[in-house]
């Protein structure tokens, strides 16, 4: 068996677990940065061999790669190539603006917090009228490790806000990459809670999880108050609610962010990320998170 590994940027070469699990299972995956295929036509190779030699397309990460995901879709449904996560059929890269999935996660009726959408900063002026303080402030197209993320007690935090995000564009001109474009701002009321849940699903099924501290109180919630903590067991309620949320989005490989609200109890999705980051998951629980993607690959491609 042979599984297509797409990717994008390999910072941590994350690609090497994936093989090195595969070989030990006798499955060769073949790992493809997308800037690596070509296009004839409608055949798409990777060096001089085509991509239909393969029995699964694993999409690793997509980010900015639009153009190679869709081609790459149509060619697996052409091909009846199996893909691994199921999104990519459907909406597609779209669903990681936050007010698409919120959207998605609402329709099927998964615990979501109320959520307004507006396009400028300068509309949240008038929008938190609205609202009773503190609200979380997010950026629809997000941010990496909680750095799109605001929490904002009162008034005057709006102006940080402002001031952070000045700050960010300089630094990219600095360092010469893209100046951003901070559009689409996602309101939602603070949920109080003791820390978050953050839990690994492999094929729709919450495979493992760990629980975060607090976080701090600062603008940007990006960082918790003291160590997270692995769970032997992840509470059956947040299992349900997880494991709804990613069907609800399509992503069979995900990483999902809940909270409990202190108050009732009740669950709520945070946010639901494909893509997932692995090593801080088996560092808390001691488990063999590739393996387990691996198997599940390999059982979609022998269906």
């Amino acid at each position: 068996m042979k599984i297509a590994y797409f990717y994008r940027l390999d910072k941590f070469e994350t690609h090497k677990r994936f093989v090195e699990e595969g070989l030990k299972l006798g499955i060769e995956i073949v790992p493809i940065k997308y800037r690596q295929l070509s296009l004839q036509d409608t055949e798409i190779y990777f060096g001089d061999m085509k991509l239909s030699d393969f029995d699964l397309f694993y999409f690793r990460a997509v980010g900015s790669e639009l153009e190679w995901s869709k081609l790459l879709d149509l060619y697996a449904r052409k091909h009846k190539i199996p893909v691994v996560d199921e999104y990519l059929g459907t909406e597609g890269p779209l669903r990681r603006f936050k007010a698409v999935m919120g959207w998605q996660l609402i329709e099927k009726g998964v615990n979501y917090p109320k959520t307004v959408l507006v396009e400028k900063l300068a509309d949240l002026v008038s929008e938190l009228d609205n609202w009773e303080l503190p609200v979380v402030i997010k950026l629809s197209k997000g941010g990496r490790h909680g750095m799109g993320t605001f929490w904002i007690r009162k008034r005057e935090d709006l102006d940080e806000l402002a001031e952070k995000l000045e700050e960010r564009k300089r630094v990219a001109v600095e360092e010469g990459r893209e100046v951003p474009v901070f559009r689409g701002f996602l309101i939602q009321p603070y949920i109080p809670n003791d820390g978050d849940y953050r839990v690994f699903v492999v094929g729709y099924k919450v495979v493992a999880g760990f629980k975060r501290q607090a976080k701090e109180e600062k603008l940007v919630m990006n960082k918790s108050v003291g160590r997270s903590e692995g769970l032997k067991e992840v509470p059956s309620e947040v299992v349900e609610v997880a494991e709804a949320a990613a069907r609800a989005v399509e992503v069979e490989v995900a990483g999902i962010d809940l909270v409990r609200d202190s108050r009732d109890g009740k669950v709520y999705v945070v946010e639901v990320n494909e893509a997932p980051e692995f090593r801080v998951m088996e560092k808390r629980t001691g488990k063999n998170i590739v393996k387990m993607i691996v198997e599940y690959l390999v059982g979609k491609a022998e269906r």
